[in-house]
Order: C-alpha cells, then structure tokens, then sequence
C-alpha cells in the first residue's frame, strides 16, 4: 500500500505518541500496584525507556522525514518497549500474588500456571525486548541519518536484520505461548536452541549497523563525522555496559546490575536526540522549539488552573448553592490571559536556547536583517549585521565587507581582534574551509560586498550555518547598498566641507596677507610722507613762508587722514588685535568703531584656535555690516563659552531681511550650527554654535 507523506506522518506520529504515553503509563500503574521490584527486575524501566525516548524522538522529527527508514526503526523500537511496559503493568495487575512473590530464582514464570492476560504478557515481554533494543542498534545505525543504504551492496544486511529479528520475535512469541509449560522467558528443547541461535544471529546484526557507520564516517563530511561521534559514543556506553553487566550478575546487587543497562541505554538514546538536534539534521530546531514552548504553557495553564480552581475546592469542599460557582474559573481565565503573553514570550526564548544554544535562531536572524534594510547608518549597520551572524552561527569572528573597484574593503565586525586591523582583499580572495566561510552579497546582477564567519577550532563550519550565510546574504543586498551609498554620500559631504574650509582658510589667509601689505607696505610709505611733510612744513615755518607752511599742514592732514583710511580697511580686512590680544579684544574693536549703536557682551571666553577665532570674529563682523546695510537702528550681541561651544546671539529689533548666505557658510565649513528666531516682540535672534570641546583651549 502506498501511503502518502502526510498519512505516513499521521500514522507514525499516533505510534510515537501513543508509545510514549504507553511506557510511562505501564511504569505508573506498576509502581501504583506496589510491584516495583518485579518492574525493576524484569528491566521494565530500560524497556520503558526506550518506548518514551525513541518515540518521542520519532514523534519530533517524523514531519520533516516521513520516508526516513532509520526514523521508523526508532518508532517500532518505541512501540515495543512500550509494549512491554505495558505487559509488566498487565502482569502484577492479573497475576496472582503468591505466584509472583515464589518465583524461582531465575524470576521465570509458566505461562499456564497464570491467567490469561499474564501468560499473554509475560510471552510478549519474552519476545518483545530484542526488537526494542536492537533496532535502533541495528537498522537504525545501518539508514542512520538519511534512511538509506550506503549502496545497493548493503540491501542483504537490511534484509538480514529484518529477517532474523522477526523470525526471533516470532519463535520467541510461539515458544512462550498461552498454553506452554516450560518457564519462560528461557528456551528450551531443540526448538528453543533453534530460536535462541535467531536471537543470536539477531543481535550480531548491530556488528552490521556499525560497519555501515564506520563507511558512512570515511565518505562523509564534517557534520558526518561528528554525528557519528556522538552515535559512537552512545553505543560504547552500551557495549561497556554489557561488560559490567556480566561481571555483577548473579550478585546481590540487581540495582547496580540494572544500572549498568539504564543508564548507558539513557546516553544512547540522548546521542541519538545530540546528533540530529545540535547538527539541525532534519531541520527540526522549529518543531522541537515550538514543542517545548507550547508543552510549557500547557503545564502552566493546568497548573495555574489547579491553584485557582481545584486547589480552593479541595481545601474549602462545595455544597449545594454554597460553592463558588463561576467565580473560581472566572479569576482562572483572567488570570491566565494576563500571564500568558509574558510566559509564552519566557518559554519561547527558554526553548530556543535549548535548541540553539546561546546563539539566535535563524528565523530571528533573518527577521531582524529583514528589518534592518531601512537602517542605513553606515557603522551601526555593518556592525549589527556582523553581530547577528555571529549570534546565528556560534562564530567567533564576523566581518561584513563593501566592495570598492575590485577590493573588499572591511565595513563591519564582530569579536574581531582590535589590535589586529583587518586588511582590505581582492573580491575573490576570501577564505572558504571547514573553519571559514563566506558569502558574495548581489544586488541587481552587482556584488556589493560579501559576508565571513570564522568559527573556532572545535567547531567546525555545518551545513546549517552554511545556508544560514547564504540566505543573509540574500537578504542583505539592498542593506549593503543602502549602506554604500550612504558612505559615499557622506565621503562627498566630507570632501565639501573640507574644500569648503580650505576656500575660507585661503579667504582668511589673503586677508592676513592684504592687512600686512597695507600695514608693512602702503601703511608705512604715507606715514613717511607724513613724517616728511612734517619736516617741510618746519623748514617753511623757519624760513616765513607762511604760504607753503599753511598749504604743507593741510597736506599733512590729508594724509593723516589717508593713514587713518588705510588702518581702517586693514582692520576690516584682518585685524591685528585678534592675533596679538585675542578674541575679546578684537570684539571690543568691533564695538567701538561701528558706525551704529551696537552693544557687545562676552563671558565665559578663552583663547582659542585661530580658526575659531577667526569664525567668531568674521561672523560677528559679517552680522554687523548686514545690519547696517538693511537699516537696523542698532543691535546686540552675546559672545559666550557655553558647554563646550563658542555661541553666538545676535538680537537685531528692526531693519530688513539680512542675507546670511557667508555666516552660514563660515559655520558649517567649522562644524556649527545656525538658527534665525522671530522673538514675541518682533525681534530676531540669530543664534551660531561653534564645537570648540575638543580643541584646546588656553586661558585668555
């Protein structure tokens, strides 16, 4: 009958489901009967153990690989020892007491001196603990962990295990019938030598299964390998377990004798849940988290549901028209609707460290790239996104790259070694190995950067963080280039600025240079005329040529006058005094030759940088000579040291609409900030800040 995935899970996961129920069910009502030394005995718990792990193993990963071979032998391996959890539960149900409490020695019973349904169960338990041990050792290590067969040369080995574990459950199940007198689970007569040399032949069917791990280690890969490990490691607990077994049977110490099984058999199957959890085998990490998340509200909302509503009812009992009624249930529902959220959010985030480990999921990886994409700010961006890959795949070392011409250039890491700067490389020049790998990043047919993890030394590159690499690089395409342009944006903003502030430098320089011409050069040469006339007009005096005196003292005049002119546009062209004295100095300068009112106030100053202080200057300079022009009766300007910035306010009560365009050029070639405020009464403010925290500064 051909079955399809979807019935193939149905059935597989009712087995499963219904195995694991069976088993701790069998255990439950044993050890509720009193009769947990006759579970313990007849090894109840190891088979249970089997029913409850593997099944719950099969019911786990059945949707992903619902035609797994190796999958299905560890859901019959559960139904078996479920089956014979229920049998010994059966057993001390129906048996009767004195016949289970004067067994002989050996505990063997004959299946026609008991009931029915203890016969039945004491035959299936006979028959049913080599299918419930051995399938996983057998056809489950032989399709272990895709279902299938190393080749077409193995299929003999398949149908070998099959064949005798089923010939040995059979014999087993007809040697120990309803109707037979001969103590069982013991064979014995020619019959019973035959079913014991198929139970032999049966168990040395796990020497196969572990000679097709051992090709499957040779032709795998990494993540082969270390599943394998951990399938190794189980069953060498087991096959040390079998050692101790036979050296305390016979002895007094049947706890430790029973142990010896238990334990080991517990690892097994825990290797078994490592090697397909850890490695994302099946891809289950999903189905196992949202498991163990909605389990746990499950137990929380029963266990909230007992406190409130059965608990009270224990303690304070109901009668007729006296009880609480809806009340109880009610407080229940509210209560639960306020938790549940807050819980759910606790468990989920607890199932995915139990998945994951300490890393994120997948899912939460690419959700948060996905939300990311508007993110464009260029540091935080490649940074986070570093992080993220590092979360998601347990690297020690993530690096995002942009490229530029035909290099890879670092533009976000993450546990990178600081002290160590990462190198630029060619775009094909990235690492890939088992402990390295990497990813292109495309968008629009155009590679934009790549991505890199780097895992330590006992953790090598799987599959899953493979494709975990690829699917970020699919999804962060647009954020790369969104990040590029951004860089580049800001690179030209940059460029401008600084060309900007080289314009204004070379502004200011040539200023510098004019008022030193006019003060060394025809400064100089009109107060020597002057000094000249000076000595013309005492050589006309003393000689009574009053005429030539006269004309020569108007000249001299004049060219005080001249001299006076000269210092003034060398003033307005550069002034001395905020080179020699300062910036205050300068200011007050400013104050006392405008030709309106003006009123200058300062605090807080200090000598600065001279690009400060030239910016200050020529910007109170600048505002002043716009106001003039545009009609203003007079200003007043506040020039103070505020928080680490140079500010500057600048209240003006009349006159037109000054342009500003030169202030708010000088500002933002230094970094600062402009803003015009309309006041209540009409008045504007003109407020400029300039960054001077981090220059030095030096008393004034």
């Amino acid at each position: 009958m051909n079955l399809t995935d979807g019935q193939r899970i149905r059935f597989g996961r009712g087995l499963a489901g219904s195995s694991v129920i069976v088993a701790i069910g069998g255990l439950v009502v044993t050890a509720a009967a009193g009769r947990w030394e006759i579970a313990w005995e007849v090894l109840a718990p190891v088979n249970a153990l089997v029913g409850a792990g593997f099944g719950a193993l099969a019911w786990t990963v059945l949707p992903r690989q619902p035609r797994n071979g190796s999958v299905w032998a560890y859901t019959w391996a559960a139904l078996f020892g479920a089956l014979y959890s229920a049998s010994t539960a059966i057993l001390v149900l129906s048996a009767p007491a004195a016949v289970l409490d004067n067994r002989g020695p050996d505990g063997a019973l004959i299946p026609a001196e008991l009931p029915w349904p203890a016969a039945i169960a004491v035959g299936t338990m006979a028959a049913g603990w080599l299918p419930c041990l051995f399938l996983p050792l057998t056809l489950g290590l032989l399709l272990f962990p895709d279902g299938r067969l190393n080749s077409p040369r193995w299929r003999w080995v398949g149908w070998y295990q099959v064949a005798t574990l089923a010939l040995s459950f059979v014999g087993t199940i007809a040697l120990n019938n309803r109707w037979s007198t001969e103590p069982a689970p013991q064979p014995t007569g020619t019959f019973g030598t035959i079913v014991e040399i198929v139970i032999n032949l049966a168990v040395f069917g796990a020497v196969f299964g572990v000679a097709s791990l051992v090709v499957r280690y040779r032709n795998g890969d990494v993540v082969v390998h270390r599943q394998i490990r951990w399938i190794a490691l189980g069953g060498t607990l087991v096959v040390v377990s079998l050692v101790l077994r036979f050296r305390f049977e016979g002895s007094d110490g049947s706890t430790v004798e029973n142990l010896t099984y238990l334990v080991p058999l517990a690892l097994l199957i825990g290797s078994f849940w490592v090697a397909i959890t850890k490695y994302r085998l099946y891809e289950i990490d999903s189905i196992i988290s949202k498991s163990v998340t909605y389990l746990g509200l499950a137990a929380v909302i029963a266990a909230l549901y007992a406190a409130v509503v059965i608990a009270p009812l224990l303690v304070i009992g109901r009668s007729d028209g006296d009880g609480p009624g809806l009340v109880l249930p009610i407080v229940a529902a509210a209560l639960v609707a306020v938790v549940f959220e807050p819980i759910r959010r606790r468990l989920q985030a607890t199932a995915n460290r139990l998945v994951y480990g300490d890393r994120a999921s997948p899912y939460e990886v690419l959700s948060k790239v996905t939300s990311s994409l508007s993110d464009t700010t260029a540091g935080s961006g490649t940074d986070d996104l570093a992080r993220l890959l590092a979360q998601g795949t347990g690297a020690e070392r993530a690096i995002v790259w942009l490229r530029r011409g035909d290099d890879l250039h670092p533009a976000g890491a993450f546990h990178a070694d600081r002290s160590e700067a990462i190198q630029p490389v060619p775009v094909d020049g990235l690492v890939d190995d088992e402990f390295t790998a990497s990813k292109p990043v495309h968008h629009r047919d155009e590679q934009i950067g790549a991505l890199s993890i780097t895992k330590p030394r006992n953790d090598q590159i799987t599959p899953a963080d493979r494709e975990l690499l690829t699917d970020v690089a699919a999804g962060a395409g647009l954020l790369l280039r969104n990040i590029r342009l951004t860089r580049e944006l800001e690179q030209r903003a940059h460029e401008v600025r600084v060309s900007r502030q080289r314009l204004i430098a070379a502004q200011d320089s040539e200023r510098h240079r004019l008022e030193r011409d006019l003060h060394d050069g025809a400064q100089q040469q009109v107060v020597a005329l002057k000094v000249k006339l000076g000595i013309a007009r005492t050589i006309a005096e003393r000689e009574g040529a009053d005429e030539i005196a006269t004309r020569v003292i108007a000249l001299a005049e004049e060219t005080q006058n001249a001299v006076d002119a000269l210092r003034s546009v060398a003033h307005g062209i550069y002034p001395p005094l905020l080179e020699s004295e300062g910036l205050e100095s300068a200011l007050r300068a400013v104050e006392r030759s405008s030709s309106m009112p003006l009123a200058i106030a300062t605090s807080g100053l200090s000598r600065y940088p001279r690009p400060i202080e030239e910016t200050t200057y020529f910007c109170v300079l600048d505002l002043v000579e716009r106001a003039r022009m545009t009609g203003a009766s007079g200003a007043h300007i506040d020039v103070a040291g505020r928080n680490g910035d140079l500010v500057i306010e600048f209240d003006v009560t009349d006159g037109d609409e000054m342009d500003l365009t030169a202030v708010s050029d000088r500002v933002d070639a230094a970094g600062g900030t402009l803003l015009v405020e309309v006041q209540p009464n009409g008045s504007r403010r003109i407020t400029t800040r300039l960054p001077v925290a981090d220059l030095e500064v030096t008393p004034a």
